[in-house]
């Protein structure tokens, strides 16, 4: 993403706004393309990140690892920056083709499909948040091994969301019911922008 005058003028008085936060460098750039990418101020405070989540997902971005993200919109979002910096193989869940199903949705099979092909992958799941339960059965089966699921899908599950805060895999997700492609593809493109600067030339 390139940022112009009026971009620059609007992060600056995000930056003020937030002063004091309690966020590392790398949490906050993300945390502030999020807010900047949907004008909302409470992101600050929902947007969780485990321990090891920037430096795994960091890594596997350098490593050529594949992304697979739940809708196109993601997927076209984060074309861009994945083209410019490492080339990531990007592939779609909604755009995999299953067998029909009615104990799971469409995007929610296309994923669990797409884990077994891509064990190792990052996982980016922003509008059904239902396809995070097949991943983590797989996690705790110790089928798959992702580098990193983000989970910015709407969230009215608590439970499945406690199941991934409590797992091992590195992980960002969003406390509470918020979230939708433009906060999964702003986490995603500001983990790309991370990894080119630690291991390429600088992003803006």
């Amino acid at each position: 993403m390139e940022w112009h005058q009026s971009d620059v003028a609007q992060l600056r008085l995000i930056d003020q706004l937030l002063a004091g936060h309690n966020l590392s460098p790398a949490q906050y750039d993300i945390t502030r393309r999020v807010i900047y990418a949907t004008g909302d101020l409470e992101y600050l405070n929902l947007i969780v990140y485990s321990e090891q989540a920037l430096q795994s997902g960091v890594a596997a971005l350098a490593a050529h690892t594949p992304i697979v993200v739940d809708v196109t919109m993601v997927q076209v979002g984060v074309l861009s920056y994945t083209q410019n910096t490492f080339g990531n193989p990007i592939y779609c869940g909604a755009e995999t083709f299953t067998r029909p199903q009615q104990e799971k949705s469409r995007i929610a099979f296309g994923i669990e499909t797409l884990a077994r092909r891509h064990p190792t992958a990052i996982f980016v799941l922003s509008s059904d948040h239902s396809a995070l339960e097949p991943l983590l059965t797989l996690v705790e089966a110790q089928e798959i091994r992702p580098a990193l699921i983000i989970d910015a899908a709407p969230n009215f599950l608590p439970p499945v969301l406690d199941r991934l805060q409590k797992s091992w895999v590195p992980h960002i997700s969003i406390k509470g019911c918020k979230g939708g492609v433009s906060v999964a593809t702003a986490i995603m493109n500001g983990l790309l922008k991370l990894a080119w600067t630690a291991y390429g030339d600088p992003l803006p």
